[in-house]
């Protein structure tokens, strides 16, 4: 049924000023057949790009010759002289006219100034139109996609090597002259974002340049772009040529895992619902909506990268052409072609009445009665009729999209879609995330984007991009759920871009969603585990395992796993490897359980301490047999390591160094046997040498831990090994107090037989011995004052330095051992156990209220040394950070734990002042 031409000015403002305008040639053109019409239009197009002096020129022509087009689509298809699909066509045939006679026009300007010579059909710059450009199937009022590509060796500038510089130039001014408005109009909005990776490549590219992107970074939906995309302007030649070397990447002729999974993951973007009572007419999304055309389209572009690479008779652009193909081929049925076809066109048709009426790019149906009854009468229908007409037509849509794309599960959320594919921000997307909590839903898109571009090393490989596009869902109601979306977000997005690939890391996040959690927890209250994370995706994978919270605090499964790992070590450098892997491995999970709540500070500590143990003494191993291929053993002689600080009292943290010394006992022998021998005193130093590289030289696996030797007799100025005599000496005659403070927890971490045993009672006599109880209260409050003016706390949580802080509780414990070690009875033990035996000996009647306030320092400082990076930078403390400190320190609030601890400062202040008093008191006169 055709409309009054009257009916149409009438109810479209901007229909009604363009036949006043072009008045004589709407009057004209009502005459001649609107086909004629067209002809003459573009013909004068053509025309003015071959004569137009100036850009302003080429501008005013390119105007009118819309303004006259845009009438004559409008009137020719509403008055039933021209179907939609003329109509259509009609617009994107002006597009091409337009865009070529722009370029001929900028390429004649650049020739006078003396930078080509070159037409726009011999250039080397190609245009390409995409979309529905591409298609020829422009809607009224549509942007045009175009993409700019140029060949190097065909160029024909003045200067070679300059054509991304120029070429960028022209598209740029080439844009200008479509889209910026003058006192005439407007011709297209141009889109250049289409193009490879549009937030890091100028407008124009090499074809090379593009060539390698599509190979190496090209996404599934820029295949589905390029499904419609068609040379329109400039040098064909070079254009075809582009389109027939990109065919390999559209159309694959075997689909690999990666290209399946992503294709299933397109699918599965939208949120397919079978309720069709939720389709509407006031308020619907004509494009994007439920049953909508771009529903028509994925169901078609969809079907056509599956089969297209097989069946070249399914390579056509216009979406009906595409219908008619896949039935004829059999993929879909006759019936559904000729329904998809037939509402396909009849939405397109409401899509043009809609913009039609402002020249506004809208695809939304008015909310009012009188608006919806305005598009039926542009329709030629009532608006009883016309409702019931296009919420059939949504309903079958909506059937037959749905029976595709059933399968799999949903890649939205719970109450609405996650698209992300494009160069537009989908409208329901932007509302999902609104709802998800996201107060900058459309940088949260611009961010997801950025990941499909490739724009990270992690997201760069086809496989890893599929695994991410079916993670996302699942991985952005697990950030949503993080307190604060934008900034678990942004984290995520800093953690991608230093990780360095991410198909290991992305396929286990999709299938644990505990893991997912955790991560996003890490990200924001433990940098540091997220950044080990980074380093070493594979220290996640004893996350997974069933068993990990009962396993992470036992002792033997630990040294199970260890001893296990190691076993078949081929050679010595696969023992230094091994070991960092594992190290570093069950580091991270114990941290983890920490962080989680699985297992306490204290046992922590001793985990952290038995796999540092264990490793030293796999690496001594290897570091010993390696040694003795070349200078032998030394005959009779027995070596140990003696641990200190937190090793020797099972508290290392995640950041701990190792504190030993090496100590040997000759026999009769003063020289090793090997090929190259060496005296004893030289040989165990070198030892020593090659056993600290083990530890703590890096390596491709990293760096397994510092190694501190200063604690040796004589410090740093002393021999890396020690013969036991010479240490017993030592200890003896010249040892300073702060070094018998440290023996007080020393522990024999690894030893030849008996050793081990005659070292402990040596230890253990230096420490019994006699010593001037008043001279050695003063050496400790002399080291703690010379401390506290050199080494002052770093923060007001540097519970080790602070004043009343663990150094203050340890000195307690230590200097006990040292002046009443017999009344305490508790030879090297740890501070805590230490702290308990003076409350029950009377000698510190706070001692259990010490252990107590060391549980809380040991807590505080256990995690911060798993969380924090450098634990010392305020940037650190998040809140998210402080609510876990708070939370394994069972405080209700990170404030009142600060308080509380403020208040344990004061106490081991006046317990050590009161311990230090009495010891003085009860010193012999």
């Amino acid at each position: 049924m055709t409309v009054p031409l009257e009916t149409l000015l009438d109810s479209a403002p901007y229909l009604k000023e363009l036949a006043e305008r072009h008045a004589d040639w709407f009057a004209a053109s009502q005459r001649i057949s609107p086909d004629i019409a067209l002809a003459t239009v573009l013909d004068g197009v053509r025309g003015a790009g071959e004569t137009a002096a100036t850009e302003d020129d080429i501008s005013r022509e390119l105007r009118i010759a819309k303004g006259r087009v845009a009438l004559l689509a409008a009137v020719s298809e509403v008055a039933g002289r021209w179907t939609t699909a003329q109509s259509t066509a009609a617009l994107s045939d002006l597009a091409d006219a337009a865009l070529q006679a722009g370029l001929e026009v900028l390429l004649r300007l650049a020739a006078a100034r003396g930078i080509t010579s070159r037409t726009a059909a011999d250039c080397g710059l190609a245009l390409f139109a995409l979309g529905k450009h591409g298609g020829r199937e422009l809607n009224y009022s549509s942007d045009i996609d175009i993409v700019a590509f140029f060949d190097p060796e065909k160029a024909g500038l003045s200067h070679p090597g300059e054509e991304t510089k120029v070429f960028t130039r022209i598209v740029q001014r080439l844009a200008g002259l479509m889209q910026d408005r003058t006192a005439h109009g407007y011709v297209f909005r141009t889109d250049l974002r289409l193009r490879p990776d549009p937030g890091a490549t100028p407008v124009a590219l090499s074809v090379d340049a593009a060539m390698a992107y599509y190979e190496s970074r090209g996404q599934n939906w820029e295949r589905a772009a390029w499904i419609k995309a068609r040379p329109c302007a400039g040098d064909l030649e070079v254009g075809e040529r582009f389109i027939r070397d990109l065919a390999p990447y559209v159309w694959r002729r075997h689909l690999d895992f990666a290209t399946i999974a992503d294709i299933q993951a397109m699918k599965r973007q939208i949120n397919i619902s079978k309720n069709v009572g939720d389709v509407r007419v006031a308020g619907h999304n004509v494009k994007l909506g439920l049953g909508g055309i771009r529903e028509i389209e994925f169901f078609t572009q969809t079907q056509q990268l599956i089969a297209g690479g097989r069946d070249v008779t399914l390579r056509v652009r216009p979406t009906a052409e595409a219908l008619k193909a896949l039935a004829g081929a059999n993929w879909i049925s006759v019936r559904a072609a000729d329904d998809l076809t037939r509402i396909y066109w009849f939405l397109r048709a409401v899509e043009n009445r809609l913009q039609m009426l402002r020249d506004e790019q809208t695809h939304v149906m008015p909310e009012s009665e009188e608006g919806i009854a305005t598009v039926a009468g542009l329709m030629g229908m009532d608006l009883p009729t016309f409702e019931t007409v296009y919420r059939r037509a949504l309903n079958q849509v909506v059937g037959y999209y749905s029976d595709l794309f059933a399968e799999g599960e949903t890649l939205a959320v719970t109450g609405g879609s996650l698209v992300f594919t494009g160069t537009d921000d989908d409208p329901e997307t932007l509302e999902t995330l609104s709802g998800m909590g996201f107060r900058e839903p459309s940088r949260a898109i611009d961010t997801v984007k950025k990941w499909h571009y490739g724009s990270y090393a992690a997201t760069r490989a086809a496989a890893a991009r599929a695994h991410l596009t079916e993670l996302l869902p699942a991985l952005l109601s697990t950030i949503a759920e993080a307190g604060n979306p934008d900034d678990a977000l942004m984290r995520f997005d800093n953690f991608l871009s230093r990780l360095p690939s991410g198909v290991q890391l992305f396929a286990l996040l999709r299938n644990h969603e505990n893991l997912r959690s955790l991560l996003v927890a890490l990200m924001a209250s433990a940098p540091r585990m997220a950044d080990a994370v980074i380093h070493r995706a594979h220290v996640m994978d004893g996350l997974i395992d069933p068993a990990f919270a009962d396993d992470v605090r036992r002792r033997e499964i630990l040294l199970g796993k260890i001893e296990s790992f190691f076993a078949d070590a081929r050679d010595y450098q696969e023992v230094i490897d091994r070991a960092r892997i594992i190290g570093q491995e069950q580091m991270f999970l114990i941290a983890a359980g920490l962080l989680a709540g699985t297992i306490d500070a204290a046992r922590a500590g001793e985990q952290f301490t038995t796999l540092a143990e264990a490793l030293l003494g796999k690496l001594f191993d290897a570091v010993r047999r390696e040694f003795e291929k070349r200078h032998g053993v030394v005959p009779g002689a027995r070596v140990a390591l003696l641990a200190f600080g937190k090793m020797a009292s099972r508290e290392m943290t995640a950041r701990s160094d190792l504190d030993f010394i090496m100590l040997y006992d000759l026999d009769t022998a003063d020289e090793s046997n090997g090929e190259r021998p060496l005296p004893a005193s030289q040989y165990f130093a070198r030892l020593t040498q090659r056993l600290i590289a083990a530890v703590s030289a890096p390596t491709p696996e990293g760096v397994l831990y510092e190694a501190d030797m200063r604690l040796r007799p004589s410090g740093n100025a002393g021999p890396l090994a020690t013969g036991l005599q010479s240490f017993i000496q030592y200890h003896h005659d010249s040892a300073w107090t702060w070094e018998r403070l440290a023996l007080s927890r020393a522990r024999v971490v690894y030893a030849d037989d008996g050793l081990g045993e005659v070292i402990e009672a040596a230890v253990a006599e230096i420490l019994a011995r006699p010593r001037d109880v008043n001279q050695t209260i003063d050496d400790v409050l002399a080291m703690r004052a010379l401390m506290a003016k050199e080494r002052p706390p770093r923060h007001p949580f540097d519970l080790k330095l602070t004043a009343g802080g663990l150094v203050d509780v340890e000195f307690i414990a230590q200097s006990a051992q040292l002046v009443a070690g017999e009344t305490v009875a508790a030879p090297q033990a740890s501070t805590g156990v230490v702290l308990r035996r003076l409350a029950e000996t009377g000698l510190v009647p706070e001692g259990l209220r010490l252990a107590e306030i060391l549980e809380v320092y040991s807590t505080v400082l256990q995690v911060m040394s798993a969380a924090l990076a450098d634990p010392f930078k305020d940037e650190g403390w998040t809140p998210a950070f402080r609510e876990l400190l708070a939370q394994r320190t069972n405080m209700p609030t990170f404030e009142r734990l600060a308080g509380e601890i403020r208040e344990m400062e004061r106490e081991v202040s006046a317990a050590g002042e009161g311990w230090y008093r009495r010891a003085r008191l009860s010193a012999p006169a």
